[in-house]
């Protein structure tokens, strides 16, 4: 099978998902392409075929060269299925006649809805309508979680749909002891006995904004909350001019994240909306567990199903509860040591790429079926 993912996300968890699904899918003996723009990471999947793509979000005079990148690229790779990933990949791939992809089965992964990204009502309408018209021209849905799935259906969206999880490589996340994961704290140079982090871009959709006002507020005792991502930290820093720089720590973006996953005794997710964190997966694998609020994909992750949590989950937006349940956790190191056990078992039977890519195989064999 000839697989061209097309994906205007060059960073966080999109990109971390991509690569493994490319890894496996080059395993399985398929044909990969990947459209990205040139800030996207390098796989470093020699085997795929990869093709710049010119899609800058922010930059409307973009959008037309992009739509003609998308048609040649699918006229000169002729593809099997096509995959787009996220709202504009998923917008400029449904345009069928002007991308050239009116001939060839459509797989949409929105990894969070269009409307879910804004916050002004008409915006929202527009996005919700759209989604609902393009899902007409949309052969097979593929989800992070079944939250999405549903959310979509509350709006109308009918394609056949799939939830797939996130694959995650659990070989290289995995737990590590105690002097490894004290040399890693002072590589960091974490100078507190506990470490809450909250890993991912700083970004509205993420809520770092009301972790840090609830910490300014009320500071967990001995602990350190290390803040790792990308952006720009300055309004962050203005909520808390008291604990920034010393109980609140940003490191910045890493290129990877296991030392600092490694390092820290809780991962927390205040985010506002998600389709399955991928970082709440790395931590899991890593023997670490997690805190989060109830958004999609969290409960399925962490707590659902027969097996054993991997850590808890608490009203979204509450961000009292999150610290409350984060000190529990911090100050029993006895729970922590089960939770990220089990935590660890949860990953391994539900998110290895293996697992996942074989529910993704059956989406493009029923978006090949819909197609014909």
């Amino acid at each position: 099978m000839h697989v061209l993912h097309v994906s205007e996300v060059t960073w966080g968890g999109v990109v971390s998902l991509l690569r493994d699904f490319m890894a496996e899918q080059l395993r399985r003996g398929h044909r990969v392409s990947l459209l990205t723009p040139n800030a996207f990471p390098d796989p470093e999947l020699p085997q795929v075929t990869r093709t710049s793509w010119a899609l800058e979000r922010r930059r409307p005079s973009s959008y037309p060269r992009a739509l003609a990148q998308l048609r040649s690229t699918i006229r000169r790779e002729r593809p099997d299925v096509v995959h787009l990933h996220s709202a504009f990949a998923g917008f400029f791939g449904r345009l069928p006649v002007l991308s050239g992809t009116s001939e060839v089965p459509v797989v949409y992964q929105p990894h969070a809805w269009s409307f879910d990204l804004f916050t002004d009502a008409r915006i929202q309408r527009s996005m919700t309508a759209w989604e609902r018209t393009a899902s007409r021209r949309t052969d097979a849905l593929v989800t992070n979680c079944t939250d999405e799935i549903d959310e979509g259906r509350e709006i109308g969206v009918r394609t056949p749909a799939r939830a797939l999880g996130v694959p995650l490589d659990v070989e290289r996340f995995h737990p590590v002891d105690r002097d490894e994961r004290d040399r890693h704290r002072r590589s960091l140079g974490l100078d507190h006995s506990k470490t809450l982090l909250c890993l991912g871009r700083l970004a509205r959709q993420k809520g770092q904004d009301l972790l840090v006002a609830a910490w300014e507020a009320a500071p967990l005792p001995d602990t350190q909350l290390l803040l790792v991502g990308p952006g720009d930290p300055e309004p962050l820093r203005r909520l808390a001019p008291t604990q920034w720089g010393t109980t609140i720590c940003w490191i910045g973006d890493q290129h990877d994240v296991r030392p600092v996953v490694w390092a820290s005794d809780v991962l927390v997710l205040p985010s506002r909306y998600e389709t399955v964190a991928v970082v709440v997966a790395e931590a899991m694998a890593s023997g670490v567990p997690v805190v989060a609020n109830r958004v999609n994909g969290v409960d399925m992750a962490v707590t659902d199903g027969p097996s054993p949590p991997g850590g808890v989950v608490v009203p979204a937006g509450d961000m009292e509860a999150l610290l409350a349940e984060s000190r529990r956790l911090l100050d029993d190191p006895e729970l922590r040591t089960a939770l990220g056990r089990d935590g660890r078992e949860r990953v391994v039977a539900l998110f290895t790429p293996e697992l996942v890519v074989d529910r993704l195989d059956e989406a493009y064999e029923q978006a090949m079926r819909e197609k014909r």
